[in-house]
């Protein structure tokens, strides 16, 4: 891309249901240009090409990267794809954006990223959530201490699936189970608001097609906080996350890899030694003087129900398109400012999440085919 264009111009490795939905977020940027998609079967591409109005379609991915006008590949393949489809469009000389999870492992995540530093391109991991305007929000809350420091977050990110043991998600073959496909979610919150993890534990449990089909994980760090995180591809969780921290906590409203919506609440002081022996005795009279007067235990709820709401707060901030474009609009920010990675998924994070997941995996003893 020349350094004067403003029109960055892109190419999408595979057809499927999230090549479509970032596709659909490129379209909210009129700097944004979807040039091609590629296939492993030329009708296939040109199906998608005709539904999604995109000018080239291309019937093998080798085709798609020689393509001279595209300047960058989001790679949305399979999992077990990934590290072959990014080196390809590196060899060639196209920056690359991978959906999550990079790779299947840390090892292959090395590769692709020495390949990419090597040849000086601009790579990253597609993990939109970190994009999304309401959690760089929360992590400018967590570095200012609107509620002091963080103690412990919790997270979860569940939904149930029809059972189908050709279906990607039960497909060990593709990289199946929960982990890799919601899992790393909660996990890079947690690297992204936390960091490195001292200590990892956690248990799964594992379906007939030997995928994960739910797990909790459990991560320690060297100032003593603590991260508690789930996953299920079996059952319906909350899909919050819960941000505890010594003054207060936030709470990132459902879902919170999406969200649109937060509430701050803060903790009451504590109390001193002294003032709390000083008052012991009215707080031990005061409820049942109050329970015995009907007009006194009104306004006491009332007062109590007025102090509780002006201590919490409730932020709503929409998003622009849907969600997709926030990640794109920092690729093309890092590719015309020279950046080979972003800040905000440096790839020394992502190799650091796969290792994360590995270790998981390794404590479930559990191994893809492709390993």
């Amino acid at each position: 891309m020349s350094s004067q264009s403003k029109t960055v111009r892109w190419g999408i490795l595979g057809t499927g249901l999230i090549a479509r939905l970032f596709a659909e977020g490129l379209r909210s940027l009129p700097d944004a240009q979807l040039l091609a998609v590629g296939s492993r079967k030329l009708a296939t591409a040109q199906e998608c090409s005709r539904q999604l109005n995109i000018p080239r379609a291309y019937g093998s991915y080798e085709e798609l990267v020689k393509d001279q006008d595209i300047d960058i590949v989001y790679v949305a393949t399979p999992h077990f794809r990934h590290k072959e489809d990014c080196i390809l469009c590196l060899q060639a000389g196209k920056a690359v954006l991978c959906e999550k999870p990079f790779t299947v492992n840390a090892q292959e995540a090395r590769e692709v990223i020495a390949i990419a530093r090597e040849k000086q391109l601009f790579c990253m991991e597609a993990m939109w959530m970190r994009f999304m305007p309401l959690i760089q929000r929360v992590k400018e809350m967590i570095h200012d201490g609107v509620v002091g420091e963080v103690r412990m977050l919790k997270a979860d990110f569940g939904y149930p699936v029809e059972f189908n043991p050709e279906n990607r998600f039960f497909n060990l073959k593709l990289g199946g189970g929960a982990l890799l496909d919601r899992g790393i979610y909660p996990l890079s919150l947690a690297f992204q608001l936390l960091g490195t993890p001292s200590q990892i534990v956690s248990q799964a449990s594992i379906g007939q097609t030997g995928v994960d089909e739910q797990g909790a994980i459990l991560l320690s760090y060297p100032q003593n906080q603590l991260a508690i995180l789930s996953t299920s591809l079996r059952s319906q969780t909350s899909n919050e996350a819960v941000i505890i921290c010594t003054r207060g906590q936030i709470r990132i409203h459902a879902p919170f890899f999406k969200p649109h919506q937060l509430s701050i609440s803060y903790f009451s002081e504590p109390s001193s030694s002294s003032s709390a022996s000083q008052s012991s005795g009215l707080k031990q009279k005061l409820p049942s003087f109050i329970q015995q007067n009907k007009l006194l235990k009104r306004s006491y709820l009332e007062l109590k129900s007025f102090i509780s709401r002006k201590q919490a707060k409730n932020i709503v901030q929409l998003y622009d398109g849907n969600g997709y474009n926030y990640e794109a609009a920092e690729v093309m920010r890092c590719i015309r400012n020279g950046e080979i990675e972003s800040k905000i998924m440096p790839l020394d994070e992502t190799l650091k999440i796969m290792e994360t997941m590995d270790t998981i995996r390794g404590q479930w003893n559990l191994k893809y085919p492709c390993e």
